[in-house]
């Protein structure tokens, strides 16, 4: 099994959306009250998965050659984690499609991020999570993420996650 991320493409935005709809419908499915815009999203959301593309922000996942998940990486987050001063990467809209969970794929694409952000200079990677998903909450600190605030935008309380990056 190869797994791969590289840089989306324009034309790749409607990608994006189905990835993420996909994850609203699965969480919706299990009673889970997260991610619920991307099933219709409005046009503020909309906006900022283009201003993402705008700035070459988002991958497309490849599991041996055929895609299977997208994330949006930043090297800077004023949104969700005001003015910075230190050298992080900044994980929003991170999903494998559901037909892949439970097989360890999405923690081998984090460490695949964790790896390029220490090629480009970065010390810390950072995410965020609804407050209430307890399940995505303990995903990721058992991915050594540690909650070090929280923060509320556009109505949704998140949890903010940092973890130190090593070489």
């Amino acid at each position: 099994m190869e797994l791969t991320f590289r840089k989306a493409e324009q034309k790749e935005i409607e990608t994006v959306l189905s990835f993420l709809k996909e994850a609203a419908l699965w969480l919706r499915d299990k009673g889970i009250d997260y991610w619920q815009d991307w099933i219709d999203p409005p046009s503020l959301f909309t906006d900022w998965i283009q201003q993402g593309f705008d700035q070459n922000q988002f991958y497309i996942v490849q599991m041996d050659g055929k895609e299977i998940g997208c994330f949006r990486l930043q090297w800077q987050d004023p949104v969700f984690w005001g003015e910075q001063e230190d050298t992080a990467g900044y994980i929003h809209s991170f999903t494998i499609a559901r037909e892949y969970a439970s097989q360890g794929i999405g923690a081998k694409v984090i460490r695949l991020i964790e790896s390029h952000c220490l090629e480009n200079k970065k010390s810390l990677l950072r995410l965020d999570c609804g407050f209430n998903i307890m399940g995505l909450r303990k995903y990721y600190e058992n991915l050594s993420f540690k909650p070090v605030g929280e923060v509320t935008v556009e109505g949704e309380r998140l949890t903010l996650y940092g973890k130190p990056l090593r070489t």
